[in-house]
């Protein structure tokens, strides 16, 4: 092993150090003080890694892979991916789609794609660059300790929480650590099998599906950690087979993968789509029309409603569509009482949270669900055309 490590270039090894120090050098700025969480997050972790890119490329000195057929491996990793992503979009029709805290404003999403991408696109590099300075031999071993070493850096880009229990630990390792293991390991696969195109297309790929989209599908933190999982083997398999393949099927797959990849998400989207519209599923969009949720939600947005279950389901605080005299109204609840005929029926007492006095109280056979996501600006081309045909 020790000859092993002599193979080595020397600045394979000081850019291994530099790569330790983007890992730990985050949380030591933010454990010391000398920055926030957020600092340490959206300002410290990015600059050390783009820095470090720079050294990494110093170092490099001109030197190349020798990796074929880069673009046809790239093009089945952006296949995957988005076949994976309509799949796992589409699954909150099934499950419940919830806010995406990362996501919950345009001007947010915008400093965390710059953030995270700058560290993403500056990390992938150095990975890279490491593996290539390791060289062939050293392509396991080393392989290994680059995998482990960035994994602890993709962990504490998720910002590690604070655990107590037994049960808090084994969800820690499941739902973190686990998956950025496997994603880590491919990520270094990927850097000496298709080169870096192939690693910053999956890494910038999962970090867009993470940050941009302003509802995600509900999971718990299991099935969380077991669909990054099986993401990272559908992409280990589909660049192994793509790999095995003669010139000529791969020029035959290279027309015919794109085309079979956007059917499926194609098919996949407008299926669930009418179901959603007619509302086969337990879930329906419904454009609000008025401002009195603001600041939650305003004139334009699409909000999707849960179908009432139970009325014991609604509580103090939830967000509640019904009719009431020919119209749907979408307000919060502030008041639960017990209706007077004796019927055991709950009636509901809701208020807009722009509005300045509450509602008049509607039983529970006039509700229709719950509120449980929103997404804004989107129905705003219901809203003009309504608003069209009643002036007609």
């Amino acid at each position: 092993m020790f000859r092993k490590v002599l193979t080595v270039k020397s600045s394979a090894w000081w850019l291994l150090l530099v790569a330790l120090l983007v890992t730990v050098g985050p949380r030591i700025a933010w454990q010391t003080g000398l920055v926030d969480s957020q600092g340490a997050l959206y300002i410290v972790q990015p600059v050390l890694a783009v820095v470090a890119a720079g050294f990494a490329h110093i170092l490099l000195q001109g030197q190349r892979d020798r990796i074929r057929h880069k673009s046809d491996k790239m093009l089945v990793i952006a296949s995957v991916l988005s076949v994976w992503f309509v799949a796992y979009f589409l699954s909150g029709l099934l499950f419940t789609f919830v806010h995406n805290a990362v996501a919950s404003s345009w001007q947010i999403t915008a400093v965390n794609i710059l953030a995270f991408g700058a560290a993403v696109v500056a990390v992938e590099y150095i990975r890279y660059v490491l593996m290539l300075l390791a060289g062939r031999r050293n392509v396991l071993w080393f392989g290994i300790l680059v995998s482990l070493l960035f994994t602890v850096q993709q962990i504490s880009l998720l910002q590690m929480t604070d655990v107590g229990t037994v049960l808090d630990i084994l969800k820690f390792v499941i739902t973190f650590v686990v998956p950025a293991l496997v994603s880590s390991l491919l990520l270094t696969y990927l850097s000496v099998s298709t080169g870096l195109g192939s690693q910053l297309v999956y890494s910038l790929g999962i970090m867009a599906i993470t940050v941009v989209p302003p509802i995600i599908p509900k999971y718990d933190w299991y099935m969380t950690s077991m669909t990054s999982i099986l993401l990272v083997v559908a992409v280990y398999v589909m660049i192994d087979r793509s790999t095995d393949e003669s010139d000529e099927a791969r020029i035959r797959r290279r027309r015919r993968h794109p085309r079979v990849a956007f059917d499926a998400a194609f098919v996949l989207v407008m299926v669930a789509l009418v179901m959603f519209m007619i509302g086969a599923f337990p879930y329906k969009p419904v454009v609000i029309m008025s401002n009195s949720m603001v600041p939650v939600f305003s004139r334009g947005s699409v909000v999707v409603v849960q179908h009432l279950r139970a009325p014991i389901d609604i509580s103090i605080g939830d967000i509640i569509q019904y009719e009431a005299e020919n119209k749907v109204i979408t307000h919060r609840v502030v008041a639960i009482d017990t209706a007077e005929d004796d019927s055991g029926d709950l009636v509901f007492t809701t208020k807009g949270d722009n509005n300045p006095s509450r509602d008049t109280p509607v039983n529970q056979s006039r509700v229709i669900g719950i509120v449980r996501s929103t997404v804004p600006y989107v129905g705003y081309p219901t809203v003009l055309l309504r608003e069209a045909s009643q002036k007609h």
